[in-house]
């Protein structure tokens, strides 16, 4: 799954830390690696802890640095950590879908051992491809007493690509190839109809289908022959609908409405048809997949500098959940 997030020299310590307790924590998953993650609280009494779950891309948990010092300024406890291969976590970076739900659970284990967590409301907040990982987590019974969606896709993160190809984002061009946009719909299209008709065949499997009958469709094998690969097809299967639908603890799913890597619209309509009490929806104008304006250079640390506009938002709402 592709939010062209990138490796940047972009992240930054935050700021004042002598201010705050730290406690480190980490997790050996299957005698193999270990993941390191830093749980920051203040030093007065505080009831609330978020887990901020990371995006795409090689992401340290020194990231999201202005959020975490906005959140620990109003007595909210922030847990980040190193994805696999990243920071001070070890073994070989892998942002695939699958492998980064199966060790966010073991990392978030750990810091429910902690004591600090005791007593403790804790909740997720997943940016991006961190809410497609938050909800697959929440689907295996990982379940937090809050959440916060932040520009993470609604229904099946699939539909992304449409989307991003649409808004002449080129990162699938290797993936999906045609000459126009239409063609790579016509292609995705194609696709995920084989994929939904075959829920249990393996991606070779599905390939020697297309490689037969595609052409009947006017598609040609090698328009797709690269996307056809198993974490693909992991990742194509994933459908959060049934998560939200049963989600029954107070949950925010928020977007910024000038977002291009996922869809605020279809976001709406979504929700709108899976009618869950418990989920608010918030749409706030001007602001793109990071919470920062349009032409915010990735590549800088200010592309964390988020929105004063969604961090009040979401400190409002954190703090009138019910105690």
């Amino acid at each position: 799954m592709t939010f062209c997030q990138k490796k940047f020299d972009n992240e930054k310590k935050i700021e004042n830390i002598q201010n705050y307790n730290i406690e480190e924590i980490s997790k050996t998953i299957d005698e193999e690696l270990t993941i390191f993650g830093t749980l920051l609280t203040p030093k007065s009494d505080f009831d609330k802890i978020l887990v901020i779950i990371s995006g795409t891309g090689t992401i340290s948990q020194e990231a999201h640095n202005y959020l975490t010092e906005f959140l620990l300024e109003n007595n909210i406890g922030v847990f980040r950590f190193d994805k696999r291969g990243v920071g001070k976590s070890t073994g070989e970076y892998n942002d695939q879908a699958k492998v980064y739900t199966n060790d966010f659970p073991e990392i978030f284990s750990e810091l429910k051992k902690s004591q600090t967590s005791d007593n403790k409301k804790i909740g997720f907040l997943g940016h991006s491809l961190g809410g497609i990982v938050s909800l697959q987590a929440i689907e295996k019974q990982v379940k937090p007493d809050f959440l916060i969606q932040w520009s993470a896709p609604v229904g099946k993160p699939r539909d992304l690509l449409k989307y991003q190809i649409n808004n002449g984002i080129k990162n699938y061009d290797k993936l999906i190839v045609g000459e126009t946009t239409n063609d790579k719909m016509k292609t995705l299209d194609y696709v995920f109809d084989l994929i939904d008709k075959n829920p249990n065949k393996t991606a070779w499997e599905i390939w020697k289908v297309a490689k037969k009958e595609s052409k009947k469709y006017g598609i040609n094998k090698n328009s797709f022959s690269n996307y056809l690969m198993p974490h693909k097809l992991e990742e194509a299967r994933i459908d959060n609908t049934n998560t939200l639908e049963n989600i029954d603890f107070p949950t925010l799913v928020i977007i910024g409405n000038e977002d291009i890597l996922v869809d605020p619209k279809q976001s709406r309509t979504k929700l709108d048809e899976i009618e869950n009490s418990n989920i608010e929806f918030k749409e706030i104008d001007g602001l793109n997949h990071f919470m920062t304006k349009k032409g915010t250079d990735v590549r800088t640390n200010e592309i964390y500098n988020v929105n004063f506009e969604f961090k009040e938002y979401l400190l409002n709402w954190i703090n009138n959940l019910k105690k």
